[in-house]
């Protein structure tokens, strides 16, 4: 019988990173493996650059938002958009698109305000980072 030393010591129940990924493609995991990933894609950092159009003023509801190349585009009131970095500052999981004016971290339920990306609760110690945009006709771009 093992004790908790000697578990730690016996490498035999240590999965290779190769049987780790050939496991997680047959579940399809792909997704499950993006979702640790701090959002540093080049569809992300296109994003990132001034200028860049995140999301047309009707694709993002009012009350709600849309996730674009790791940008979270809310629209808290009417004709009133925001932007957030939608990488939780807990451990880097995407967010996803706000609902009941609530922002939802999946991995450990960290929540935030839609109007200003404060912290609500759960794990993270502090709110989301806002995103500087400007709407230019019936575009939200970043600024």
């Amino acid at each position: 019988m093992y004790d908790g030393q000697e578990f730690l010591r016996d490498k035999r129940w240590c999965l290779s990173r190769r049987t780790l990924l050939t496991g997680a493609g047959a579940l399809g995991g792909a997704g499950l493996l993006s979702a640790c990933g701090g959002g540093d894609s080049s569809a992300d950092q296109a994003a990132a650059t001034p200028g860049t159009v995140l999301a047309r003023t009707g694709d993002v509801p009012v009350g709600g938002g849309t996730v674009v190349d790791g940008v979270l585009v809310v629209q808290a009131e009417a004709g009133t958009f925001t932007a957030y970095d939608a990488t939780c500052p807990h451990q880097g999981v995407r967010v996803g698109a706000p609902r009941d004016g609530v922002i939802t971290c999946p991995a450990h339920n960290s929540t935030f305000a839609i109007g200003d990306g404060a912290r609500l609760g759960g794990p993270a110690s502090r709110g989301l980072t806002e995103i500087p945009v400007r709407v230019d006709g019936t575009d939200i771009v970043r600024a």
